[in-house]
Formats: structure tokens, C-alpha cells, sequence
């Protein structure tokens, strides 16, 4: 089995920074991007060895991350990547996305939502043995 990868979208550098590496620690692979067209630039261009897990914050320069989560939703190809949303702008779960975490959150929280989205609970390497082929996390 592969290790599973989280697409880490978030426009403040400190906090995808840090969630990065307790997710790099927790065994993903974590391929970040800061900003939502990153995000689909990554999503669209690696196919099918795409990331297993989107977090998303929403408010973002150049494409938010509400416009992420709609694309997502809308493209067939798209549609079953899980996505995580962060945001300090709603206490309301978008339609489309698995998981809500409000900021400021803890790493429990996010560790909790990861692993519940992934559907394994000891860290990384539970992935669907349905999708092959993993992409190595780089800088987008």
C-alpha cells in the first residue's frame, strides 16, 4: 500500500507551513499550495495519481477556496476526493465538503477529521488500494 496524499491548500504561510510537518510526521505526503488555483492547477494536471484528501481554507487570493470546493463537486473526476474545509469566515459546513473546522482549531482536530476523511486510524498509509500510484510532495 501506498502513503496517502493531502493536498494542503492554504494561503497563510505559517499555518500550512505547520500542518505540513505534523502531517509529513504523521506519515502523508503533503504536496502544499497556496492558493486555489494551485490547488486546481495540481488537481487537474495529476491525474489519476491525485491527492487522496483535500484541506481547503476559503478565503484565498487569485481562486478561493469556495470556487475549489465547487469545481471539485462539479467534475466527475473530482467529485469523491474528501475535502476538509478551514475557515475563521463561517461556522457552517459548505455543501461539498466532508469535514468543517473552524480557526483557530487544534491539531487534534485536524488529525481526527485527516484520519475520519482517509478512513485510517493509525496515520498514514491507509489508502484505497483501488487508486495506484501516489505522487511524491512538491512544491506547487
Amino acid at each position: 500500500m501506498g502513503v496517502s496524499t493531502v493536498l494542503l491548500v492554504e494561503d497563510d504561510l505559517d499555518i500550512r507551513d505547520i500542518l505540513q510537518d505534523v502531517l509529513e510526521r504523521e506519515g502523508y505526503d503533503v504536496v502544499p499550495a497556496g492558493n486555489g488555483k494551485q490547488a486546481i492547477d495540481f488537481l487537474t494536471m495529476n491525474q489519476p495519481a491525485r491527492a487522496d484528501l483535500v484541506i481547503l481554507d476559503l478565503m484565498m487570493p487569485l481562486v478561493s477556496g469556495w470556487e475549489v470546493l465547487q469545481r471539485m463537486r462539479t467534475d466527475p473526476s473530482l467529485a469523491a476526493i474528501p475535502v476538509i474545509v478551514l475557515s475563521a469566515v463561517t461556522s457552517d459546513k459548505p455543501n461539498g465538503a466532508h469535514k468543517f473546522i473552524s480557526k483557530p482549531f487544534t491539531l487534534d482536530m485536524i488529525f481526527s477529521a485527516v484520519r475520519e476523511c482517509l478512513g485510517d486510524g493509525n496515520g498514514g498509509g491507509g489508502t484505497d488500494p483501488d487508486r495506484p500510484g501516489r505522487r511524491a510532495a512538491s512544491s506547487t
